[in-house]
């Protein structure tokens, strides 16, 4: 019974050699369709990464296939155990083992035993090993189909959204543009208005002055009033500050301290220049627009470096308009105790540095004269350069000068001047 105790000598490695190689075998034939159907359902989900989700319900599926073949593998191992128990009992059989192959009889009959067992084990556990993770990849695909569909939905449904949503922003800026066009149309008419509202505060204001004039006859200084500052408006002319005494003088020329330039072109004569409340000329065309409307008078106040003071007053003093370049025409008696230095100026046209109306060859107003009724040239120059030191300088002759109060020195240069005129008192 040589046979029966290389059977006992042997039982559970042959069995485990001859079991384990034909089920390596089943498996290998069995695994391989099983990874071509698992590497084609991969691959067709594979359009579909970039979906969390999908990678997740993947990985789970390959988690679920090892944990199967693991079980495969434990039951194989229980098999392979049960197998080991019955060779040992069929080997105490010795009518069994009789009947088996002589060259090795406990391998073949081990495989006789098991072989049909072996394969439908390996066949229905691959197949509904396969079968399963198929309907589980389809279940998969299927979930993802229709996830994708609801984000189509979702992204057709946004589209819509920002379509709805660029038609209103072409609807707003359209409406933008309106109201800029309407809002520049605006500012125009503002502007518009604002030049009719300027012309008429200035139509306003003449017409008060006119009335003004008319009402209050406001064109000369009070005479019982306090002295200071007056508006004065003269029929023909806008209405203009100037000093006034208490007495009614009314100041339109003043020079003490140099501060105002006197050496001027026609235009600054006419207009007058200067501050009222400081050294100023009223200008030629008030003044003659108040000497023509009725007589006044003319009071000159005059003052040396020293101190001494001295005056000149002629009783009918009137100017000429621009037409005559504001002749002096009339100057009346004269009274003071200056001297009458004015007269040879009576009858004379007014010259300055841009307009030469005097007799002399030369203009008289030139070198910083000033503007002034020459002849050829001057007895009297009051608008003359101002010399604080009370004299002239490199022996030039251009002071402010009143000939017969200082011996006819036409060096010498006063220090104080104040023309004044007023109506006439009859």
């Amino acid at each position: 019974m040589p046979h029966l105790s290389l059977c006992k000598v042997k039982p559970f490695s042959s069995t485990v050699r001859i079991i384990g190689g034909h089920l390596n075998s089943r498996l290998k034939m069995s695994k391989t369709p099983k990874q071509h159907v698992i590497t084609n359902l991969m691959g067709t989900s594979s359009a579909y990464k970039y979906s969390l989700a999908h990678k997740k319900s993947v990985y789970f599926g390959a988690a679920s296939g090892a944990v199967r073949m693991f079980r495969i593998m434990e039951t194989a191992r229980l098999i392979l155990i049960l197998s080991l128990s019955i060779s040992t009992s069929l080997a105490k059989d010795p009518e069994r083992s009789s009947d088996q192959n002589v060259e090795n009889p406990c391998s073949a009959h081990r495989i006789w035993v098991w072989r049909p067992i072996l394969d439908r084990f390996a066949k229905v556990n691959s197949s509904e090993e396969l079968k399963n993770q198929v309907q589980a990849m389809s279940e998969t695909i299927k979930e993802l189909r229709t996830r994708i569909g609801h984000k189509d939905e979702l992204l057709l449904l946004q589209a819509s959204q920002i379509k709805d949503q660029s038609a209103r922003l072409n609807v707003l800026a359209k409406n933008m543009k309106v109201l800029r066009s309407e809002w520049l149309t605006a500012q125009d008419e503002i502007k518009n208005k604002d030049i009719q509202i300027q012309l008429g505060a200035a139509k306003i204001k003449h017409l008060s002055d006119e009335l003004l004039s008319q009402c209050s006859r406001q064109d000369t200084c009070p005479t019982d009033g306090k002295g200071g500052i007056y508006k004065l408006k003269i029929r023909g002319l806008a209405a203009f500050e100037a000093p006034c005494s208490s007495n009614g003088w009314l100041t339109i020329q003043k020079r003490y301290d140099g501060s105002e330039n006197f050496d001027r072109g026609w235009k600054d004569y006419k207009d007058g220049f200067g501050r009222v409340r400081g050294e100023f000329f009223i200008g030629l065309e008030k003044v003659h627009h108040m000497t023509r409307q009725r007589s006044h008078e003319l009071y000159i106040k005059l003052g040396k470096i020293d101190g001494t003071t001295s005056h000149a007053h002629y009783d009918d003093f009137e100017l000429g308009g621009e037409s005559e370049s504001y002749e002096l025409k009339s100057l009346g008696r004269y009274n003071g105790t200056a001297g009458d230095s004015l007269r040879p100026h009576e009858r004379q046209k007014f010259t300055t540095n841009d307009r030469d109306n005097d007799a002399y060859r030369f203009n008289c107003a030139a070198d910083e004269y000033g503007g002034w009724w020459y002849y050829d040239c001057a007895k009297s120059m009051l608008n003359g350069k101002f010399y604080k030191e009370g004299r002239s300088r490199n022996g030039k002759t251009n002071g402010i000068m009143w000939g017969s109060w200082h011996n006819n020195d036409w060096t010498y240069s006063l220090t104080f001047v104040e023309m004044m005129i007023r109506p006439r008192i009859n």
